[in-house]
């Protein structure tokens, strides 16, 4: 079937298709094409995002059910409290499932893969676990393995979802850091998991080196194959404690503090490790209005430290809970 089409270059595909999902003009009904350098869109409209615009014919998609939850099979009573969501990380889908439904976990995981072809593994959710921050997961359809290939934006990460904590739903928050970091910065990941934020300013900004640290001996083996697979040279794995081990590394133009739970107890060591006009780049879940009194505790911290914080961005980058949010925070120390 014919239609207008972006023409797009495949390392900026990715982020273009979810523009186009955000704004409701990709094409569901076809399939999207691709050589060796361009990735082709197809479109209900023109729409100007920068990109060529050509005709060209289109495979068309085969009708299927996309709800996993209109083909599961479990009592009346308990449809209403079926997940609404979960994430996807490779080929593996991880559902947080509610005390009632949880008997029903293996028809939920069969009615997800047989909506979803990509998935061939589907994981039951029961929280984290550990200081290591790892899920508390169990398979209970598909292939009998936690680990996969998961990619965003060009890169590749090897995730075992059982030994190291991974979400995706951080990909647009990991690009939107790492296009802060100029060539030839320093960078300090204080709780770097596998290395989706190191390996992503590594290739994106071009930093001299991103010091990488996390406790979870396994997360560190699998940053390091992950530093491999994307040839991110400049990232510096190191096993242990961040408060032992940040004190040690020269000063930094950018800290990274994806810890959204205890983070603030680390706010000293991520100032002092930081030059002056340096970027630390925080994230917090908080009740809404608690977010000012977090960056007022914030601010008195530097402040004992001689140094003065600078809010430059607040992004709420998704909900969760009925009450509390996770933002991100780009907070400057002068």
């Amino acid at each position: 079937m014919e239609s207008i089409s972006l023409v797009v270059p495949k390392k900026k595909a990715e982020p273009v298709r979810r523009k186009l999902i955000e704004k409701g003009v990709l094409r569901r009904d076809l399939q999207i094409r691709s050589d060796a350098k361009s990735v082709y869109l197809p479109v209900t409209q023109r729409i100007d995002l920068g990109y060529p615009i050509e005709k060209m014919d289109f495979k068309e998609m085969e009708l299927q059910v996309s709800d996993y939850r209109l083909l599961v099979d479990v009592p009346e009573e308990i449809r209403p409290l079926l997940p609404s969501s979960f994430d996807t990380v490779g080929s593996i889908a991880i559902v947080k499932m509610e005390d009632e439904v949880a008997p029903y976990a293996a028809k939920i995981g069969k009615a997800i893969m047989a909506t979803q072809i990509s998935i061939k593994t589907v994981c039951m959710d029961s929280g984290v676990i550990d200081e290591f921050r790892t899920r508390d997961v169990k398979v209970v359809a598909g292939e009998k393995t936690t680990e996969t290939i998961h990619k965003e934006y060009g890169l590749t990460f090897k995730v075992d979802v059982a030994r190291a904590f991974f979400t995706p739903r951080l990909a647009t928050e990991r690009q939107a850091v790492a296009k802060q970091v100029k060539p030839g910065e320093v960078v300090i990941d204080m709780f770097a998991g596998i290395g989706p934020f190191s390996i992503m300013i590594a290739k994106t900004g071009s930093p001299r080196i991103v010091y990488a640290i996390d406790m979870n001996p396994d997360a560190i083996e699998l940053m390091k194959e992950n530093i491999a697979l994307n040839k991110a040279a400049s990232v510096s794995p190191m096993l242990g404690d961040a408060r032992e081990l940040v004190p040690r590394l020269e000063k930094a133009d950018h800290v990274v503090m994806n810890l959204p739970h205890d983070g603030r107890g680390f706010i000293g060591e991520a100032i002092r490790a930081l030059k002056p006009g340096g970027v630390i780049h925080f994230y917090e879940i908080t009740e809404e209005d608690e977010v000012q009194k977090s960056l007022d505790e914030i601010a008195d911290a530097a402040r004992r430290d001689g140094r003065l914080m600078k809010e430059l961005a607040r992004r709420r980058i998704k909900s969760y809970s009925p009450t509390m949010t996770f933002y991100g925070f780009d907070l400057q120390f002068l």
